[in-house]
């Protein structure tokens, strides 16, 4: 990293303005609304550096930091009235570790107690509950009829109450 501008040899070093600027240019940032302000200023030095040996004049250097930091807050400002205008939607939150145990250990339960049920059965519980699919679809996919399917998930629910009520844990 340049210290020091090349022939300049009065010239203060590239840490001595990083030192003596950087507090009062991120107060900067902050007061025209950068919603972070170290980072705009952290830019602003990287720009610098990134010219630093091609300066001529040490002496404006200050001015050339205000000004970065200046439009550098504008362009955030601006974005940020983008993005507050037209807001992104929120994440989902992420379930506990908690959560997340119980719900590996119920989709165990649930695994071991769908294997008890009858072949017939389990498929017609899983293409109804987890592809969600209608009446009709599961009777084609079958090729069963409707009213089959109908008594079909009839029994295998109250099997699944039966056996869920058996698995240790259960409520039965």
């Amino acid at each position: 990293m340049g210290e020091s501008a090349p022939g300049d040899l009065g010239a203060p070093t590239f840490h001595d303005l990083f030192r003596e600027h950087f507090g009062r240019l991120t107060r900067l940032a902050h007061l025209l609304g950068a919603d972070d302000p170290e980072n705009v200023v952290q830019e602003a030095f990287v720009k610098l550096h990134q010219r630093w040996d091609t300066l001529a004049d040490h002496e404006r250097v200050a001015g050339y930091l205000r000004t970065t930091v200046v439009n550098m807050s504008r362009s955030r400002t601006r974005h940020l009235k983008v993005v507050r205008r037209a807001p992104q939607e929120r994440p989902p939150d992420e379930p506990s570790a908690e959560v997340t145990a119980l719900a590996g250990w119920e989709h165990r339960r649930l695994r071991a107690v769908l294997v008890k049920l009858p072949r017939r059965q389990r498929e017609v519980l899983v293409l109804r509950y987890w592809l969600d699919l209608s009446t009709a679809a599961i009777a084609e996919t079958l090729g069963i009829s409707v009213g089959t399917v109908k008594a079909t998930a009839h029994h295998a629910i109250a099997n699944l109450r039966k056996h869920w009520g058996d698995e240790p844990g259960g409520e039965g």
